[in-house]
């Protein structure tokens, strides 16, 4: 049996119901959070939370418990679902017009290849990218023209060939030993890794730049990563067929500085929260 925690209640994940009416349901008015799971905790807990709260804030819906009480229902869903390392989804909806926001949390392990990825590029963006919207629409006609081309996911690009991000991933480019990733300026999603990324590469050392990356100038000299809660940093090995470099030291190093900000991030949500 898989549970779910729905509104403070873990149930199986066949009960939990929420009114046809709700306004996640007519009107796609709902946002999520993806949360990476380490040892029973959830990793960067409050950038997560801060994101989450300010979208609510945005869309002008009260949050249904506060960031203590989120905390322990992730916890204890993560314990009740037997899943200490994975995914944790949150997801709050309007509610109906006449009730109150509901609170979805679920729980899984999410299984990737090992192997750099196979990527191609499709026009279009996402409404309202600074947040995680549940209209998911533009990024699941995006997976499937990656799948209907074999590739392993997409990269949005906008008219204009600007690189924006990926389906449910964030982008850098390494070029001439800069970190690169576009701005997030509504048109991007400002993700959660992508500013730990940012973060430790400054703390390291490492040149980062924050600029608009346009599709015609990528070369095969160049590096192209996805970065994302769950999935970590992920090298890319082709866009749109062309071959692209590989840095198996840069990859690891990043990975191993990220890894350092997620056990610190453990630890201090154990301080936090207990």
């Amino acid at each position: 049996m898989t549970v779910v925690m729905l509104n403070g209640v873990v149930v199986d994940e066949r009960e939990a119901m929420v009114s046809a009416l709700d306004r996640g349901m007519t009107h796609g008015i709902c946002l999520y959070e993806t949360i990476k799971l380490r040892e029973g905790v959830p990793v960067f807990f409050d950038e997560h939370a801060a994101r989450m709260e300010k979208g609510l804030r945005r869309l002008g819906i009260e949050p249904p418990v506060d960031r203590a009480e989120l905390a322990q229902q992730v916890v204890t869903l993560s314990r009740a679902s037997e899943v200490p390392d994975g995914a944790c989804r949150l997801l709050v909806t309007a509610g109906p017009p006449w009730g109150s926001p509901s609170l979805l949390i679920q729980a899984e392990v999410r299984v990737f290849p090992e192997r750099p990825l196979v990527v191609i590029s499709y026009r279009a963006g996402r409404a309202a990218a600074a947040f995680k919207s549940n209209s998911f629409v533009a990024s699941l006609l995006a997976q499937r023209a990656a799948a209907g081309a074999g590739a392993d996911d997409a990269v949005f690009v906008d008219d204009e060939g600007r690189i924006l991000e990926a389906t449910t991933a964030n982008v850098f480019i390494v070029r001439g030993g800069v970190l690169t990733t576009p701005q997030t300026e509504g048109s991007i999603l400002p993700g959660v890794i992508r500013g730990k990324v940012i973060e430790v590469a400054e703390a390291a050392g490492i040149p980062v730049a924050e600029r608009t990356l346009r599709l015609s100038e990528l070369t095969s000299d160049n590096m192209l990563l996805l970065t994302s809660s769950v999935r970590g940093i992920r090298p890319v090995a082709s866009l749109d067929g062309l071959p692209l470099r590989q840095d198996e030291e840069l990859v690891g190093r990043l990975r191993s500085l990220v890894g350092e900000a997620e056990r610190a991030s453990a630890a201090a949500f154990r301080a936090t929260y207990g």
